[in-house]
């Protein structure tokens, strides 16, 4: 019956139960805790005040008395009147206690002890007046009174207040006994309900955790063979709470895997097959890819050695371009430089011939001074000596400025004859630098065809090295599909199918031989640095102007 409640239902009622028996402990032990209480608190608030009371009112009832005696001993009338107070303070207790004895006594037993005290204590009010009134007078008959009728009366009260403390010593003890008595009752109740609890909890502990247990040991069985890979297990579900939605749950998840098992070992078979194949194809047109990327490699080589030739007589044409274009650069420079040179020749031809007109000039000037210097007389011949001396200067002046001119002269027709070999020489260069731009512009045109026509062959070898190393990978993809087809299949055989055994994986297959890619052959370039690198054009062989 409890499989087919919910593992929280019979958890509910294993507590709920648990609870009840603990409610039920609670209510009595409360229930009994008041019965105690009652009778503690009528100990306490009750029988034990009235005790004090009567006892205090027996105190004072015996204290009038001795006051009395202490009236009759006084030797003054100062001492009688202060035993006279003190009997009057005892017989006021009497009154109090009493009176406080009257609100607080209750029973019927109780009010007929007090109506006693009540009616000895009146009986002995009218005593007291008389033996106040004899006290004074006539002490021997006031003694005799005390003896005879007040002493006797005084005891009656006493004995009547003893019987109330006793009645209510008794009560006392009685309300003592039965707090006694309803604790024995309430120990042995709540060890009895505690231990019928304690069973109960026990069995309904026992009844719950099998219930759940048992299942749930299944269902650890159930698992510890699928972690095995045993798909074969039995699971049955009995139930319809937890522990049974969970062996069905199981239950179910072991037939789809074996579904899924048998489908993915199926698949797995397949898909090592369809390796196979492909890992054959892709070998094959590995093999033929790298046969086609050898001989476009050939051929893609001998273009490069016929471009590197070209290439070279390019860079000669251009070198001997560049050098010719220079030359010619260079003489028409010269030619212009060679004009001017003429041309500053002239200028200093010119102002040669200024300064040989100043010193002649200058000689005359000194001329004139020193013809003045001769007429001053002595006051002139230090003029003299300077004006000899000028027209030494401006004589020497002239000579130079007439050998200067002379060779400006000659400096002059050497240039003008430089200017025109230079002016024949230009037009010869320019017409050689034309006829090597011609030889530069066809060599370009060639180098451009045949560099055409090699990023086409390198384009076509990088497209069949691309499809060959594409064939490999298509192998080598094929080879590893295959082997995770064979790892599949080996986990598969983990698992233990109910139509027979276990999964059995392929032989290991050897992988296959690939081709090896016909290795690329360096270009020209790679060969031959010189043409690779650019070093500048050699211009040893030629001469500059």
């Amino acid at each position: 019956m409890l499989k087919n409640l919910k593992i929280g239902i019979r958890l509910g009622l294993g507590f709920g139960a648990l609870l009840l028996l603990l409610l039920a402990i609670a209510v009595l032990g409360i229930d009994r805790m008041a019965s105690m209480n009652k009778a503690t608190v009528g100990i306490t608030t009750d029988a034990y005040p009235k005790v004090v009371l009567a006892k205090d009112l027996i105190r004072d009832a015996a204290d009038v008395p001795r006051q009395m005696r202490g009236m009759l001993l006084a030797v003054d009338e100062a001492e009688v009147e202060r035993y006279h107070k003190q009997t009057e303070k005892a017989r006021a207790n009497i009154q109090a206690g009493i009176a406080e004895l009257t609100k607080v006594v209750a029973s019927e037993s109780g009010k007929k002890l007090l109506k006693e005290i009540v009616d000895t204590n009146a009986a002995l009010e009218p005593m007291y007046a008389q033996f106040y009134g004899m006290v004074r007078s006539e002490r021997q008959r006031a003694a005799d009174y005390v003896s005879k009728q007040v002493v006797p009366a005084d005891r009656a009260l006493t004995e009547a207040a003893g019987a109330l403390a006793k009645h209510q010593s008794d009560k006392m003890d009685e309300l003592a006994q039965q707090a006694a008595h309803t604790y024995d009752e309430t120990r042995q109740l709540v060890i009895g309900i505690t231990a019928g609890a304690a069973l109960l909890a026990l069995l309904v502990a026992t009844l719950i955790t099998l219930s759940v247990t048992r299942p749930l040991r299944l269902a650890v069985q159930a698992a510890d063979s699928l972690a095995a890979g045993d798909l074969t297990v039995d699971i049955k579900a009995t139930g319809r709470d937890e522990a049974g939605l969970l062996l069905a749950a199981m239950k179910n998840m072991v037939e789809k895997l074996t579904h899924v098992v048998g489908e993915v070992n199926g698949g797995a078979q397949s898909l090592a097959s369809a390796s196979e194949e492909v890992s054959a194809t892709a070998q094959s047109l590995s093999q033929a890819a790298s046969e086609q990327a050898a001989g476009v490699e050939e051929t893609s080589a001998s273009l490069e050695q016929m471009t590197a030739s070209i290439a070279q007589n390019t860079e000669n044409a251009r070198v001997t371009d560049g050098m010719a274009s220079q030359a010619a650069r260079e003489a028409a420079e010269g030619g212009e430089a060679v004009k001017a040179t003429v041309t500053a020749m002239k200028q200093i031809a010119k102002q040669i011939g200024i300064i040989d007109d100043i010193a002649y000039q200058t000689n005359l000037l000194a001329l004139n001074a020193a013809i003045e210097a001769a007429r001053a007389g002595e006051h002139g011949k230090g003029f003299a000596v300077v004006a000899a001396e000028v027209r030494k200067l401006a004589e020497r002046s002239q000579v130079a400025a007439q050998e200067i001119g002379e060779v400006a002269t000659s400096s002059v027709e050497l240039a003008e004859r430089a200017g025109s070999l230079l002016d024949r020489m230009v037009p010869n260069i320019r017409k050689t630098s034309d006829l090597v731009q011609e030889i530069t512009a066809a060599s370009e045109e060639q180098s451009s065809g045949v560099g055409q026509i090699n990023a086409a062959v390198g384009q076509m070898s990088q497209t069949t090295q691309m499809n060959a190393s594409s064939s490999e990978e298509l192998a080598a993809t094929a080879e590893e599909m295959s082997s995770q087809a064979e790892q599949l299949q080996q986990a598969m055989a983990f698992f233990r199918l109910a139509t027979g055994g276990t999964t059995q994986p392929p032989a290991r297959r050897s992988p296959p031989l690939r081709t090896p890619q016909a290795p690329k052959r360096p270009s020209i370039a790679m060969q031959n640095p010189a043409f690779a690198a650019e070093i500048g054009p050699d211009e040893s062989n030629f001469t500059r102007f």
